[in-house]
């Protein structure tokens, strides 16, 4: 009984802890949908050079294809089809 004791709070620690990553994850999808999290978003031209940026509380809503970004800043909707962008999270 006592060397099954370490083991199972060994085996514990180890569920917990990938519960506890899925937990924080789904607590920042939450955030990010019902507020929107603070958000740099950097939108780029064919040639690389930055075109426009947005910053703010953005709530980025995923679509079913590679080419188009939706996200709503400061109330407005945005929509960018076939450029390259960068999402960056800030603290």
């Amino acid at each position: 009984m006592k060397k099954v004791f370490p083991v199972f709070l060994l085996l514990a620690a180890i569920l917990f802890g990938g519960c506890s990553q899925k937990f924080q994850r789904g607590v920042k999808d939450f955030q990010s949908k019902w507020v929107g999290l603070k958000r740099k978003v950097t939108v780029y031209s064919a040639s690389g050079e930055p075109v426009r940026t947005y910053e703010g509380r953005i709530d980025i809503e995923p679509t079913e294809y590679g080419n188009k970004i939706k996200f709503a800043h400061d109330g407005n909707m945005v929509l960018i089809f076939n450029m390259g962008v960068v999402v960056e999270e800030l603290e």
